[in-house]
């Protein structure tokens, strides 16, 4: 499984030629869907609208890049979110806590894990804080089947906290 946020970053390169297209500058999450809808690229050309590659187009994603066939993948954003259901901008779910629905606070999300062949979002990476993190590392929590995701809050059924596992458990 790897984390969503080691994407950010990373240079888009084409598999034809080897020239690199842009780089990673935010990633798109559907959340109903558990799954990676694409990614925003930053490159050296000036667009008009934001521009990015769904994930169904890209080729391969490695620890140091992600791969493409050719720059023709790349599409204006609003072309892969279809609006009828939860699509989120990493950085919009990003530090937001995690409650149970009694009211138990787990802990802040600070990555998804995902699987890179499918684009499958499989847990949430929360922290409790840094002193918890470097005494006990940071915890993952199964995707769960439901879930709410406010404003500045995600809630999630009472039988999560349960499963809520150091990352070396959860692999």
């Amino acid at each position: 499984m790897q984390k969503i946020r080691d994407l950010l970053g990373l240079p888009v390169l084409e598999t034809k030629n080897g020239t690199q297209i842009g780089e990673v500058q935010e990633v798109i999450v559907d959340i109903d869907q558990a799954s990676v809808r694409g990614i925003i690229i930053a490159n050296a050309n000036w667009f008009t609208s934001e521009q990015g590659i769904a994930f169904n187009n890209l080729h391969s994603i490695g620890r140091d890049a992600v791969m493409v066939r050719d720059a023709e993948v790349i599409q204006g954003v609003s072309e892969f979110i279809s609006s009828d259901s939860k699509v989120y901008r990493l950085n919009e779910l990003l530090d937001k806590h995690i409650f149970t629905e009694s009211g138990l606070q787990l802990g802040a999300l600070v990555d998804l894990g995902f699987e890179s062949v499918t684009g499958e979002i499989k847990a949430y990476h929360v922290s409790d804080g840094v002193l918890t993190d470097l005494l006990y590392g940071r915890m993952s929590l199964p995707l769960p089947q439901a879930q709410i995701v406010g404003q500045d809050k995600v809630i999630v059924p009472e039988s999560m906290a349960k499963l809520l596992h150091t990352e070396t458990e959860l692999s």
